[in-house]
């Protein structure tokens, strides 16, 4: 759908050159506007008055292809026979062409060129057109034939066939084996084979391994202080209750420093930290 075009958008004009030009609108059944669509420009058929004033319309198409395997011959629609569900459906050549005259009503046809506008298509309006004034209505009506009526039928038991159908195997496919141990896993599993046990230090030795990490940073989660000093988590949140504090919002939220008394930072550290006000 276009974008909604503001107040201050320019109209676009409108050109007029055809708007003098009689058209005829014509209601056709949609198989028969089908084939006339994949014809545009072509002569598909021809009116022929007859005497007594009923007009009929004979079709004159030749080969019309309503899907990738169907064809559309001059008498009947031709299935390819490669299709396993191919068949031959008559379609009629002769139609009522019931014309009415438009009384009272105004009715124009108005074009929209979007060619030239490419990725802008869907927010830009096009070339706009009115191709003619409409002067007469028709109904092109299927004659009430058994033919008809069968190929209706057929339309119909085609639509209704489901597009997807339940079918019964015997056993189970089975799209992928179950793996046992997956590489990450084995990875991970072999990495605490090689590496070697961590050794509980002392509660001076973890707070010196503490306060050197905190010489480089201000700020530091549990889980990276653990990581340092190679201890587990108890021993490190008892040291940290001691000597840190912790602040449970933003924007340090779920992080550690030290408290004042204990805060010794490398100059470059220091500076940063006074040019920012923490």
């Amino acid at each position: 759908m276009a974008a909604k075009r503001s107040a201050s958008d320019p109209v676009p004009p409108v050109s007029t050159e055809k708007a003098s030009r009689g058209i005829w609108l014509v209601k056709v059944p949609r198989y028969l506007s089908e084939v006339w669509e994949k014809r545009a420009g072509e002569v598909v058929g021809r009116l022929v008055h007859q005497v007594g004033g009923e007009t009929i319309f004979h079709s004159n198409i030749t080969e019309i292809s309503t899907d990738k395997q169907s064809v559309f011959n001059s008498s009947q629609i031709k299935v390819n026979q490669k299709s396993t569900d191919s068949k031959i459906m008559d379609i009629p050549q002769q139609h009522k062409f019931i014309t009415r005259d438009v009384k009272n009503q105004s009715f124009a046809v108005l074009s929209e060129d979007k060619s030239g506008l490419e990725e802008d298509s869907e927010l830009v309006t096009g070339k706009l057109s009115i191709e003619g004034r409409i002067v007469i209505r028709a109904e092109c009506q299927p004659p009430n034939s058994v033919d008809y009526m069968k190929m209706k039928i057929q339309q119909i038991q085609k639509i209704s066939q489901p597009k997807k159908t339940v079918q019964q195997v015997e056993r189970a496919v089975v799209k992928y084996k179950p793996i046992n141990a997956h590489q990450e896993h084995i990875a991970k599993d072999k990495a605490k084979k090689e590496g070697t046990r961590a050794v509980r230090l002392e509660k001076d030795d973890v707070v010196k391994l503490l306060f050197h990490a905190f010489e480089k940073h201000q700020f530091y989660r549990q889980i990276d202080l653990q990581k340092l000093t190679n201890q587990p988590a108890g021993m490190v949140r008892d040291v940290l209750n001691d000597i840190g504090l912790y602040h449970d919002s933003a924007p340090h939220k779920s992080m550690w420093e030290l408290k004042p008394e204990y805060r010794n930072y490398n100059e470059e550290l220091a500076k940063n930290i006074e040019k920012k006000g923490l």
